[in-house]
């Protein structure tokens, strides 16, 4: 799967977090710790929790329990702990800094663990007094600032659920999660900026019924609204509320591909100590580290990087614009001026700055990580080489909400492949064909043989979705309902979702695996791919693609496509769009892109940033399955 590009020295090595880890109990190599955690996972989690420094407010009884069966194994039993503990209330007395922040129009500063705690301690007591309660599901809809990150805390210091919800949503994408989750608070902010233009949202806001309203800058508070920092002022502080290691923290909405979002539970055992054992070594966070991942409050990664950061003693930093506003040198000028050393992107982010030709490096950052999507090489590369300087590690890390964390990471330890992943520690990771067998070096599905301690505890009022979604298929392990390939060495690479996969007169690809592909002609910056219903083949591949709309850049992509993986895979179909139909944190909705096309219902698209495309695929899928191909 390509040359190693990236091959870290001795000293190098033996720096990373990871491989203290392993030092520590006499284990050699970083890939004898890996055999390791998957098969005495026992010593592993306790060896991780006393590695990052964990701590149970009441000792746990036994790792785990699965008298109830595999997927509702029970971890850390037994054990008291809170993540607000953990990740703030503990540095109490240090003055260092928690948060960095800067908004899109300038301002910045940082808020020390000292003062987290004070805010957060005051706005859980007027929580309290606001008859929150220990299970109380409490919303929050706002842009990533530092005050997201505190409502966020003083909702689990009391033992209330936090639900965050993406920034972006339509009210109604809010309203439908409001009434799923039973939330009667909702923090949000009275307006925001994107791109320079004022966004008001309280309005909109104040139209969800029977919900009390918690606002940033609120001037006029109405009846069941109060503002933000007014609470804070008038909080009576209140401690860390020792919490059950199973009892709930976080509760995150993944959008299905057809239907309502499933709500799933993230505990405050499991779910933290899974998060934090993820950031100290595949981010490699060290004390004086500065974590700046491009993310959404109601993303997974947000709340990751937050607790991540914060449980290690050091900073996240957190920014509510545009990272291409007002141009392309936002993201660098943002990295300069909070000194940030740790950043986190997508490979949409790439592509978007690579079509505009920026190669600066970003100085200063020691490991980038990367998730959302599969890379394309030549994306990869171009992060690789022209970011990084041929020399700062990519951490690809895949995960999903569903577990809040990751099941692969590649990691600053290893050597690296283009676009790469590693076996996530601890997590039992493989890949099993239709039948449920292990196989190498061929595309299947992801699963994992064990359970994890941040898996889901199940959907929110739906338990037999739960073991339908990810139990269903192979029974006694884990689906991620990802289609990946793994190697003998340890490394994977990923081709999709698995119900994306496209079946040509027998023969598997993945999307991804074609879309790697087209990315190699010369002429196109993107591309999606998907399979047609075909009367004689089954499926048919068509190609959606941004770049130059010339035929010979569609012939050029057709025999690219027969040339590197054969001419049963011939695309039906090319089709130039100006723009893919992506979720609102870059992925690309090919099922949005299938559906489209053969005119069906498309099913949820709260997740969705721009809903025009859908009528100009459906009119462009009517016109060619009817035989006219003009495009």
């Amino acid at each position: 799967m390509g040359e190693y590009v990236y091959i870290p020295d001795s000293e190098k090595v033996s720096n990373t977090n990871i491989m203290k880890l392993a030092s520590k109990h006499g284990i050699g190599t970083i890939r004898e710790l890996y055999e390791r955690a998957d098969q005495d996972r026992e010593w592993f989690w306790k060896a991780v929790i006393e590695d990052c420094n964990v701590e149970f407010t009441k000792p746990y009884l036994k790792i785990t329990d699965d008298s109830l069966g595999k997927m509702w194994t029970r971890w850390f039993v037994g054990g008291g702990i809170n993540i607000v503990w953990n990740c703030v209330e503990r540095y109490r007395e240090s003055g260092e800094a928690a948060i960095v922040f800067e908004t899109e129009d300038g301002i910045s500063g940082e808020v020390s663990f000292s003062k987290l705690d004070e805010i957060t301690g005051k706005l859980a007591g007027s929580l309290k007094k606001l008859g929150v309660k220990r299970g109380d599901r409490i919303g929050i809809y706002m842009p990533l600032l530092k005050e997201s990150i505190m409502a966020m805390y003083s909702i689990m210091r009391i033992g209330a659920i936090a639900v965050p919800m993406f920034s972006g949503y339509g009210i109604e994408a809010v309203s439908t999660r409001v009434r799923d989750a039973g939330i009667k608070i909702l923090f949000t902010v009275s307006s925001t900026t994107r791109k320079g233009k004022h966004i008001d949202v309280i309005d909109s806001v104040r139209s969800i019924e029977g919900i009390t309203i918690i606002a940033l800058n609120l001037q006029t508070p109405g009846a069941n609204e109060h503002d933000f920092y007014s609470l804070v002022s008038t909080g009576a502080y209140v401690k860390s509320v020792e919490m059950e290691s199973e009892e709930p923290a976080i509760m995150l909405y993944t959008s299905g591909t057809t239907g309502k979002p499933k709500g799933t539970m993230h505990v405050h055992g499991g779910s933290f100590i899974n998060i934090v054992k993820e950031v100290k070594y595949y981010m490699d966070f060290k004390k004086g580290d500065r974590l700046f991942w491009i993310t959404d409050l109601g993303w997974m990664m947000g709340p990751w990087a937050i607790i991540g950061s914060n449980a290690l003693g050091g900073a996240i930093f957190v920014y509510d614009g545009a990272i291409d506003y007002p141009d392309s040198t936002r993201t660098w000028k943002l990295i300069e001026r909070n000194k940030i050393t740790l950043l986190g992107l997508s490979p949409t982010f790439v592509r978007l700055l690579k079509h505009r030709g920026i190669r600066e490096p970003m100085h200063g950052i020691r490991v980038f990580g990367s998730t959302g999507e599969p890379w394309d090489n030549e994306s990869w590369m171009w992060l690789f080489e022209q970011f990084g300087g041929s020399n700062t590690p990519i951490s690809n890390v895949s995960g999903g909400t569903d577990i809040i964390g990751c099941f692969l990471a590649s990691n600053p330890a290893l050597p690296l492949k283009p676009r790469c992943l590693y076996r996530g520690l601890g997590m039992d990771v493989s890949v099993f064909n239709e039948e449920g067998n292990e196989v190498y070096d061929t595309v299947g599905y992801l699963v994992s043989k064990s359970h994890c301690p941040s898996m889901t505890r199940g959907i929110w009022k739906d338990p037999e979705k739960y073991r339908e979604a990810y139990w269903g298929k192979f029974g006694d392990a884990w689906s991620q309902g990802d289609w990946a390939e793994m190697d003998r060495e340890g490394y994977f690479y990923l081709y999709g979702r698995s119900d994306e996969v496209i079946k040509v007169s027998g023969k598997r690809v993945g999307p991804n695996e074609i879309e790697n592909v087209v990315m190699n002609v010369k002429g196109v910056l993107e591309s999606a791919a998907t399979g047609i219903p075909d009367e004689i083949k089954g499926e048919a591949i068509c190609i959606f693609y941004l770049g130059i709309n010339e035929e010979s850049i569609k012939r050029s992509i057709a025999e690219q496509v027969e040339k590197d993986l054969g001419k049963s895979f011939s695309p039906k179909y090319i089709i130039h769009l100006e723009r893919l139909p992506k979720t609102r944190n870059g992925k690309i909705m090919r099922r949005i892109l299938r559906k489209a096309f053969m005119g069906e219902n498309i099913g949820d698209t709260s997740n969705m940033e721009d809903l025009n495309i859908i009528s100009e695929v459906s009119i462009i899928g009517n016109r060619m399955r009817s035989g006219n191909h003009g495009d």
